[in-house]
């Protein structure tokens, strides 16, 4: 891998390494196989050329999403299967689309189509992420691409009134597969015994976000929680894995204004930078209203160009449904 490259993501929350999904197992190929591949957290999506984070820059070149990333990995000789016997790479795949096909329209809803969820909680990581003045609207491309993610796997339209969303169907199929995959892991350190696959980092991308992210609804964190084994798998990847790229933000739940005596001087001075900020926020969001109108057509262009993105790979869609019994 050439020396200086840089691959961008989404700065983490919760104790993981970033808050989104993409990126998440995008990060999950290099370090799994150790790609000597530095790691940018302030980053901007827009200079990707498609609007979109994860990007890895060699030199001059970008690579854009999961599917380009990965194939540059798998020429570089870094494949995340490279360990595995021919069997148990066909396995990989197999069980890599399936829990895709079940958790993916989960994934979406709960974070991006569920209006609570989304206006209490994911808006706000994805703004803080996103640099002024495009952190007010860039994180609503993330609900409209969760609107076609629900009609095509959920078959349902979050457009609609709450009472229509049909999400007890998404619940259902998470919990079946997290049911599946605690009997699949069993007390192994990997899916498959003694070496990581690409089912491990799907795996940890959905799982670690559902079972940390601090949402209103999310019914499917309980359930996590309740299969042991799964969540020794999470802590296992980010305190092993991940030690010196998860992070967490300092949450402080008393108003400013309200003395304690228990903060230490660090936490107060990010309680006063915080309403600091929130006074800046309101002023940057009328200036940005007038740029909005200018900023379009960048916008517009950005968003064609977003088709490029290939997130999700899409090979071996049909499940071997004999595998998984």
């Amino acid at each position: 891998m050439q020396l200086g490259s840089k691959l961008h993501v989404y700065k983490g929350e919760w104790g993981l390494p970033t808050i989104d999904f993409e990126c998440m197992r995008v990060l999950c190929l290099l370090r799994f196989t150790r790609c000597p591949v530095d790691v940018e957290t302030n980053s901007n999506p827009l200079r990707s050329g498609a609007g979109k984070l994860p990007y890895l820059q060699i030199g001059n070149d970008k690579f854009i999403g999961y599917k380009e990333i990965k194939r540059v990995l798998d020429l570089e000789g870094y494949p995340v299967d490279a360990k595995l016997s021919t069997k148990q790479k066909h396995l990989s795949a197999t069980y890599t689309n399936w829990v895709f096909t079940q958790l993916h329209a989960y994934y979406h809803y709960f974070l991006y189509g569920e209006p609570n969820n989304y206006e209490t909680t994911t808006r706000g990581l994805y703004a803080k992420r996103t640099p002024f003045p495009f952190n007010f609207y860039y994180p609503s491309t993330y609900q409209r691409e969760a609107c076609d993610v629900v009609q095509v796997l959920g078959g349902f339209d979050i457009n609609d009134k709450l009472e229509k969303h049909e999400s007890d169907y998404l619940v259902t199929n998470a919990k079946k597969c997290v049911n599946l995959l605690s009997r699949k892991l069993g007390r192994k350190v990997w899916f498959f015994g003694d070496h990581f696959s690409e089912l491990d980092a799907i795996v940890y991308s959905y799982l670690s976000i559902i079972s940390k992210i601090t949402l209103p609804n999310n019914p499917l964190q309980n359930h996590i929680k309740g299969c042991q084994n799964l969540l020794n798998f999470i802590s296992r990847i980010s305190r092993d894995i991940f030690r010196n790229e998860c992070y967490s933000s300092v949450k402080l739940t008393k108003s400013f204004g309200q003395s304690d005596s228990t903060l230490t001087p660090s936490e107060r001075k990010f309680m006063e930078t915080e309403l600091n900020t929130k006074i800046a926020a309101g002023i940057g969001a009328a200036l940005a209203m007038g740029v909005f109108a200018a900023w379009r057509g960048i916008y517009t262009q950005l968003t064609r160009s977003s088709t490029d993105y290939d997130g999700i790979d899409y090979e071996d869609d049909e499940l071997d449904e004999e595998v998984l019994e």
